[in-house]
């Protein structure tokens, strides 16, 4: 079976720290992958926030997800507390890469790798949009 492979982009942009709740953990007793894509999107919402954006107003567009993709390394428990860096990569007209890196332990084991693909969308027009200007200066730094 092919597994894929997420490589982190050398610069982070972004990081938060959630913690596993009780709620979070599934029958095997470890974090649940609904959840972990959770924490994921509450990531990417304090991500937008820091830099005074809202996922749905980044100059006048929201955002859709067009993939998400997880690479899972270790195990995760109740009450671990996560620390999620974020940075960007593969640029195109539309939209990026938003790649995740899911640390436990003050970042000394890895627990998941993830990326998500952003693409602009004007959502009055109902149509794909241009990465605004505002945005394009994170993906430049």
């Amino acid at each position: 079976m092919a597994r894929i492979n997420i490589t982190y982009p050398d610069q982070t942009l972004f990081t938060c720290t959630l913690p596993v709740r009780i709620t979070d953990i599934n029958y095997g007793q470890h974090l649940a992958h609904d959840r972990l894509i959770s924490m994921l999107h509450e990531a990417r919402a304090q991500f937008f926030l820091y830099f005074g954006m809202q996922e749905a107003n980044i100059a006048g567009l929201g955002i859709i997800l067009s993939d998400l993709a997880i690479c899972y390394q270790a195990e995760t428990f109740h009450p671990d507390m996560l620390t999620i860096e974020i940075a960007l990569g593969d640029p195109s007209r539309c939209g990026c890469d938003m790649v995740y890196r899911v640390s436990k332990e003050n970042g000394k084991t890895l627990v998941a790798t993830a990326k998500t693909g952003l693409v602009f969308f004007d959502y009055q027009r109902k149509k794909v949009a241009s990465i605004p200007d505002e945005f394009k200066q994170l993906l430049e730094s």
